[in-house]
């Protein structure tokens, strides 16, 4: 009788142990939750932030400040596709980078278009 009551015991343990690693199984796979499905992250350390609040014929303003583009500047939507100049709209919501030698020069920038 007291094997029978050991016995039992390692059996509810051994249940427990598979119904937990089914469900933690069953998670990992979930639609939605994998890696392959998820964007990764842009890398924008030592971007700045802005909407942009103006649009002229060669320049445009963020925040009011006027900026212009490098001839091979890199402009890129909020899912890393690259787009062209045209992109730029007013309140679009952008990350950008100036140029080290000028200021007022952008040669990289995100546009977070509106869906």
């Amino acid at each position: 009788m007291i094997r029978t009551e050991v016995g039992t015991h390692s059996n509810r343990r051994a249940a427990a142990l598979v119904l937990v690693l089914g469900i933690g199984t069953m998670i990992g796979l979930a639609p939605g939750t994998t890696r392959a499905d998820q964007q990764p992250p842009m890398m924008t350390v030592g971007y700045q932030s802005g909407t942009i609040t103006a649009v002229h014929q060669t320049t445009f303003e963020i925040d009011g400040r006027t900026f212009s583009l490098v001839p091979d500047a890199i402009i890129l939507d909020d899912r890393g596709n690259e787009i062209g100049p045209g992109s730029i709209v007013v309140t679009a919501e952008v990350k950008y980078r100036v140029a080290k030698e000028r200021n007022d020069k952008i040669n990289r920038m995100i546009i977070f278009l509106p869906r």
